[in-house]
């Protein structure tokens, strides 16, 4: 907590739903979104990023998700704090980086990790939409690095991505000025990642 002579500290908060389906016993996302015993997935996720600036300076561009994964044929919504997402984190590949979606979840009272990612890959413009919109995801048992027990693929809706949209939200308790100016700075970094990407053809 900011103390009595600390300048505020502006950060960004916004929501995002994705639905899809998954399959037990898959371990390949694409694989198990097309397997016909398939079941609905729906995760709501909340971002937040707690410092604007330090996040903009971080390589990987970490901050905390926190939110529910609604699978009604495992038991129901399962809800978690305990989250990690990345924007245009950094992969192995030279011309891919990963917008990455993290929790840590208690299906029936056994810990799994939901991990999931979107491929923004160097491509044509035409590929923007579905690569931002692709979720890849698999549920682990145990933490991230554990056996995989389930794979599917979720995708971000129109409706969905207008929600987004008007969900974003500057926070911190800074001045109205300071609100325009990282919602503008964050606006800008996505934007240019994009820009990067499917236009001038090189890794955000």
């Amino acid at each position: 907590m900011s103390g009595p002579s600390e300048r505020p500290v502006a950060g960004i908060r916004f929501g995002e739903t994705m639905t899809g389906q998954i399959t037990l016993g898959e371990t390949d996302p694409r694989s198990g979104y097309r397997n016909p015993g398939a079941f609905g997935v729906v995760v709501r996720g909340t971002i937040h990023i707690e410092d604007l600036g330090a996040f903009l300076d971080d390589p990987r561009h970490e901050a905390r998700l926190s939110g529910e994964v609604d699978i009604p044929s495992l038991g129901g919504r399962f809800e978690s704090d305990s989250g990690r997402f990345g924007l245009f984190t950094p992969t192995e590949q030279a011309r891919m980086t990963h917008m990455v979606y993290e929790l840590g979840v208690d299906v029936g009272g056994v810990r799994h990790w939901f991990r999931g990612h979107k491929e923004i890959r160097v491509a044509g413009p035409w590929r923007l939409w579905p690569a931002t919109t692709t979720l890849l995801v698999t549920l682990h048992e145990g933490d991230r690095e554990g056996p995989v027990v389930a794979a599917g693929m979720l995708r971000l809706r129109l409706t969905a991505f207008t929600a987004l949209l008007g969900s974003l939200t500057v926070t911190g308790g800074v001045s109205m000025w300071r609100r325009w100016a990282a919602s503008g700075r964050f606006t800008a970094f996505f934007a240019g990642g994009l820009i990067s990407t499917y236009l001038l053809r090189r890794r955000a």
